[in-house]
């Protein structure tokens, strides 16, 4: 019977308000489970196909929705995140992932190339031979990256700069590569290579190559003012692992054997080892300074005593003694070298470095 009374209908749509605000519950039956079966079964097979197919489409859209997200974050993390990561900081400044795996692929296409030339007479154990140093690439290069920003930080600072042209003439070196360049070498078809070997733009190809100009410049300018006819010696070592090892070896040189075949045999110094222990004309800096302060305190046909430096134990003959005397063209390149990085240590030494490559970022690298 509906509401008469103004105080009955007012009763009546506050119970419809309260009724409304009640959540609504849904109560499955299990014995109504068999008439959806029943139900099922009494459709046509034409009918139940299409339910089928209405089922399969809604799932399959499912598990591609989910497999999308899945395929995009991980596209996400290798095109965008893992890139930006950092492999080391230099006085808070990044360097990012990406500028380290181009770095990779340039150094690699250029360690591979000089392998393909280097003499087979070349012993692979010295650090300097190619497949050494693609050995330890993926860690040196983190490294090479750090030294090159702290150099061009200190560069801009003391104005060292260099122009086109000569970024131009490191990029024809680099080009043309190790050894004489052939009279029909066409530089434009070498680089267009060299960009499909590394999948390299030539802008990156380029930027790296200025910073080995930029290095050249500042090398150059840390050297201009030495003495280009230092006091030098004419000196052999052999060097071995332990101190006991070098009192073996003088006890074999007291025994009139020879010191070149010693070294040859013994020497952990593999590239004088192969020199039967000849260093040549040496300045003072480009030996430690132990090695220095022991050997220029010979005279000639003197030979040390056991010295102890990061290389391990040496055991020191020298040959001549001059009071002055123009460095030859290899020593001159080693004191510039050698004096370029005690300036890069000493950058580092004072600059807040932090290396932060990781496992994660070596892989994606080394796949790119």
């Amino acid at each position: 019977m509906p509401p008469r009374t103004r105080a009955q209908r007012r009763r009546a749509q506050r119970d419809r308000r309260r009724a409304a605000r009640k959540p609504v519950q849904a109560h499955v039956r299990w014995r109504d489970v068999p008439n959806a079966v029943r139900d099922w079964s009494e459709l046509t097979r034409a009918q139940r196909t299409a339910a089928a197919a209405r089922i399969v489409a809604v799932a399959a859209a499912l598990v591609l929705s989910v497999v999308s997200v899945l395929v995009g974050a991980a596209l996400y993390g290798e095109l965008v995140v893992r890139p930006a990561e950092p492999v080391s900081s230099v006085n808070d400044d990044p360097i990012p992932a990406s500028r380290y795996a181009d770095f990779l692929a340039l150094r690699r296409f250029e360690l591979s190339r000089q392998l393909a030339d280097e003499p087979t007479s070349v012993d692979p154990r010295d650090p300097s031979h190619p497949q050494a140093q693609l050995s330890t690439l993926a860690i040196s290069a983190v490294t090479e990256l750090t030294n090159a920003h702290l150099m061009r930080t200190e560069a801009a600072l003391d104005n060292v700069q260099i122009d086109d042209e000569a970024v131009n003439l490191a990029l024809y070196d680099f080009v043309s590569g190790p050894g004489e360049v052939a009279d029909d070498f066409d530089f434009g078809p070498a680089f267009a290579e060299i960009r499909d070997q590394t999948k390299l733009d030539s802008r990156t190809i380029r930027s790296f190559i200025a910073d080995r100009a930029l290095a050249d410049a500042v090398a150059h300018q840390l050297v201009a003012n030495l003495d280009p006819a230092p006091a030098q010696i004419r000196a052999s070592h052999i060097v071995v692992a332990t101190e006991q090892a070098a009192e073996t070896v003088i006890a074999q040189l007291d025994a009139l054997q020879p010191f070149d075949l010693i070294a040859e045999q013994e020497s952990t110094d593999a590239a004088s080892a192969l020199q039967g222990g000849d260093l040549g004309w040496l300045p003072r800096g480009l030996m430690p300074d132990a090695w220095d302060q022991a050997a220029f305190a010979l005279r000639p046909g003197a030979r040390s005593k056991p010295i102890s430096t990061s290389q391990g134990w040496h055991v020191i003959q020298v040959h001549e003694v001059s009071p002055s005397r123009e460095l030859d063209p290899d020593a001159a390149e080693r004191r510039r070298q050698v004096t370029y990085d005690n300036w890069l240590q000493t950058l580092r030494t004072d600059a807040k470095v932090e290396f932060l490559l990781t496992p994660e970022i070596i892989d994606w690298a080394t796949r790119r």
